[in-house]
C-alpha cells in the first residue's frame, strides 16, 4: 500500500514552500554570511550542510550507503567525496549544489534559481518518500495507512512529520491508532485531533499545528491536492475541518 505519487510529490512539495528554509551551510559561521545576531545563528549551530530541511549532515542515511566517518559536523564535511550515494535521486540533488559551489557562494537561506527549485524539490520529494514509507509501515496499522494515504490533509501533517523526526512520527501514529480503535474514524474528525496533538507536542512550538491549519483552508491546497488527478478521485460534497470546510470527496482505489 503507498500513497498516489503525484499526490505525495505535490503534498510534499507544499510542505517545503510552507514549513522548510533555503540553503545553509557550516562555512557561513565563519565567514559572516550568517548574521552571528541574527535569531537563526544559535539554531543552526548544529545544523550540516542543508536546503529544504534536508541536513546532509544529519540525514547521512536517506542519501548515502553505510555510516558516517565522523559524528561531527564539521570534520565530515571534507568526508563527502568518500561516501556513495544511495541513489540517483540523491546525487543529484547534492551534486547541484556542489556544481554551483554553493559551501562558498550562495547566501545564507537563499533558494535555487528558477525552474532548478521545482526539479529539486521534485528530487526532495523522492529522497524523502522510502522514509515516509518506512515510517508508516512501522508505526501505522493497515487501517490508519489506508485513511492517511487516501486524505491529504493527513497525508501532509504525516509527511511533514518525517521531517520532525521518527519520535513525532511515532507519537501521532500512535494517537491515530487509539483514535480509530475508540470507533472514530472520519478523516476530518481524526484530522482535528492529530492537529491538537500537533499543537500540544511541546512546550516551546506548536510544530506547526496553527500554520497548518490555516494552509488547509486555502485555495493553493484545495486546488493543488484536493483536486490533484491520480488514482485518488476528488469530486464534491462538504466535509468540515475544524472551522474550515473543503469541497472534498474521496475514491480509495489504492492498490
Amino acid at each position: 500500500m503507498k500513497p498516489n505519487a503525484a499526490l505525495f510529490e505535490t503534498a510534499t512539495k507544499l510542505v517545503i514552500d510552507n514549513f522548510e528554509g533555503g540553503y545553509f551551510h557550516p562555512y557561513m559561521y565563519n565567514d559572516g554570511r550568517l548574521n552571528p545576531n541574527s535569531s537563526s545563528f544559535g539554531f543552526m549551530s548544529k545544523s550540516g550542510e542543508t536546503l529544504y530541511g534536508l541536513d546532509r549532515h544529519a540525514g547521512h542515511s536517506l542519501y548515502y550507503t553505510g555510516t558516517r566517518i565522523s559524528s561531527n559536523r564539521d570534520t565530515d564535511i571534507p568526508n563527502k567525496k568518500f561516501y556513495k550515494y544511495k541513489n540517483n535521486d540523491s546525487k543529484n540533488f547534492w551534486e547541484y549544489l556542489d556544481k554551483a559551489n554553493a559551501a562558498n557562494l550562495w547566501k545564507w537561506n537563499s533558494q535555487p534559481p528558477g525552474k532548478d527549485a521545482d526539479a529539486l524539490k521534485t528530487l526532495a520529494s523522492a529522497i524523502i518518500f522510502p522514509a515516509f514509507l518506512g515510517y508508516a509501515k512501522k508505526y501505522l496499522s493497515e487501517e490508519a495507512q489506508n485513511i492517511v494515504f487516501n486524505y491529504p490533509p493527513l497525508l501532509f501533517h504525516f509527511i511533514y512529520a518525517t521531517w520532525n523526526g521518527p519520535g513525532f512520527f511515532e507519537r501521532w501514529s500512535k494517537k491515530l491508532d487509539a483514535d480509530l480503535n475508540k470507533g472514530i474514524n472520519n478523516p476530518a474528525a481524526l484530522l482535528d485531533l492529530q492537529l491538537m496533538y500537533r499543537a500540544t507536542a511541546t512546550s516551546q512550538t506548536d510544530l506547526g499545528a496553527a500554520k497548518m491549519k490555516k494552509l488547509f483552508k486555502t485555495p493553493e491546497f484545495i486546488t493543488l491536492l484536493l483536486k490533484k488527478k491520480g488514482s485518488v478521485t476528488f469530486l464534491a460534497p462538504l466535509i468540515f475541518i475544524g472551522a474550515g470546510l473543503f469541497y472534498y470527496y474521496y475514491k480509495n482505489d489504492i492498490k
